[in-house]
C-alpha cells in the first residue's frame, strides 16, 4: 500500500512495515547519500540529474535512516548494439544498493518494486538494469525473481574508479550484462 509517497506492506510483515521506499528531494538525496557513504560527487550528479527532470532518486528507509536507494533515469542514451535492441520508452535502473547489514530482508525487493511503479506510472514501457552476475550473484539473482530478462549481448566493460567521501580513488572491473522487464 502507498502512503505519505511510501511505498509500505511485504511478506516480511514486521521489517516491512517499517519500510518507506520513496522518491526523494535533494535534501534527502544528499542525507542518504552522506549516511551510506555515496561519494560526494555522484550525489551531486544525482541531484543535477533530477533537477533537470531527467529521472529520480530512490530512497529506503527504515525508522528515518537510510538504508538502501536507486537512481531511476528517463531514457538514458544507449550506444551500439544496445541501442539496436532496446527499443521503445524505457526507464533505466542504476546504482541499487542495500546497506549490508539490511540485505536480504526484502529491501532491494521494495526498491524496484517502487521503481516499476514510478516509471509504469509516466507511461514508461520497459526497465532496464545492469549488473555483474559473476561479481554480484545475489543481485542477478534479484532480478531473475523480478522478471528481468538478460537481452541477449555480451558482457560490457564497466570498470572503472569510484571517489569515496574522502576524495580517495578505488579501482573496480565488472563485466555487466543488460536486463530489462516489461511492465
Amino acid at each position: 500500500r502507498i502512503q505519505g509517497g511510501c511505498l509500505y506492506g511485504g511478506s516480511k510483515a514486521n521489517l516491512m512495515a517499517k519500510i518507506c521506499v520513496k522518491s526523494c528531494s535533494e535534501d534527502e538525496l544528499r542525507h542518504v547519500a552522506n549516511t551510506i557513504g555515496m561519494a560526494k560527487q555522484i550525489a551531486e550528479n544525482y541531484v543535477v540529474s533530477q533537477r533537470r527532470g531527467e529521472g529520480i532518486f530512490l530512497g529506503a528507509w527504515k525508522d528515518g535512516s537510510p538504508v538502501g536507494h536507486a537512481f531511476l533515469q528517463w531514457n538514458p542514451q544507449l550506444r551500439g548494439e544496445y541501442a539496436v535492441r532496446v527499443q521503445g520508452n524505457f526507464a533505466d535502473t542504476s546504482n541499487l544498493s542495500v546497506v549490508e547489514e539490511y540485505r536480504s530482508q526484502g529491501i532491494g525487493s521494495r526498491i524496484i518494486q517502487k521503481a516499476e511503479e514510478e516509471a509504469r506510472d509516466r507511461g514508461f514501457e520497459l526497465l532496464r538494469l545492469a549488473v555483474d552476475p559473476e561479481d554480484n550473484p545475489r543481485a542477478h539473482a534479484l532480478y531473475l525473481r523480478h522478471g528481468f530478462t538478460d537481452v541477449g549481448l555480451p558482457p560490457f566493460d564497466a570498470s572503472g574508479t569510484w571517489i569515496d567521501q574522502d576524495g580517495n580513488e578505488h579501482p573496480y572491473e565488472e563485466w555487466c550484462i543488460n536486463m530489462t522487464k516489461r511492465l
